[in-house]
């Protein structure tokens, strides 16, 4: 179950919370019946088909909440049976935006889980553009991080909510030379660069490490970067990772 808040903005900014549960969309009731005016909550609820309708326990406001739920059906009757001038105009905001962005990414959360991640291109496209006795950020994670995501049923997505490409290695890049730097410094000038192809074209120099820190690196992804700074990393990009790297950790400890 996935939690996402909308803002629609009419009279004035109003926000209201959606839940994904397997792959439908369903509306806190109390949220929109507040937008839509409709104050008799106990009897506009009971006007609705069983199937349109449910309870369900969410974070709300920082607390685990028990609230109504109602589907695409029960949101549509309980718009028809406002009278205010603005359901109108929100019933068609969510028909045509809200509804439609869901269907078209095959995600709830905005996110297109159907296109080929460009963490998964990079890779391809510069694994061989590493020297020999040498291992690249990326190629490494490939297989530390994105393997074992995918063992757990999750993939890496080809961007973020905000529509920008999701880069793990950068971060990861960043933190790992930080790291050399306070615990290893007789390490951190080893690496050489390389040029590293991004999908559209782009090269960039990055570095590439020698063989002989690969186990460094690895222990480092694994006791550091996972349990310190991947959520914080995914909580802005795809919080659907966060369900899967306590798992990533409890393994990696085993």
């Amino acid at each position: 179950m996935q939690l996402q808040v909308f803002t629609y903005e009419d009279e004035s900014p109003f926000e209201f919370t959606t839940v994904d549960m397997d792959g439908e969309a369903w509306f806190v009731a109390n949220d929109v019946m507040a937008l839509l005016g409709l104050t008799n909550i106990t009897e506009t609820l009971r006007a609705l088909d069983d199937d349109e309708k449910q309870t369900s326990v969410i974070l709300k406001s920082g607390q685990n909440r028990k609230v109504w739920l109602v589907n695409e059906s029960g949101l549509y009757n309980l718009i028809f049976k406002s009278k205010k001038p603005s359901a109108i105009r929100f019933r068609k905001w969510v028909t045509k935006v809200v509804l439609p962005a869901i269907r078209k990414t095959g995600s709830f959360d905005g996110i297109d889980r159907t296109a080929t991640p460009n963490f998964v291109k990079r890779f391809n496209d510069n694994y061989m553009r590493i020297d020999g006795g040498y291992f690249s950020v990326i190629s490494e994670l490939f297989i530390i991080l994105q393997g074992r995501f995918e063992r757990l049923g999750y993939q890496i997505p080809d961007k973020a909510y905000s529509g920008k490409e999701i880069r793990p290695d950068v971060s990861v890049g960043s933190h790992f030379s930080k790291y050399l730097q306070k615990k290893h410094p007789l390490d951190c000038g080893k690496h050489k660069m390389y040029m590293h192809l991004f999908p559209n074209g782009l090269e960039i120099e990055c570095r590439q490490y020698p063989d002989a820190l690969l186990s460094l690196f690895r222990k480092f992804v694994l006791t550091e970067w996972i349990p310190n700074h991947a959520s914080g990393y995914f909580q802005e990009r795809d919080r659907k990772a966060l369900d899967y790297i306590p798992k990533l950790i409890s393994n990696s400890a085993a």
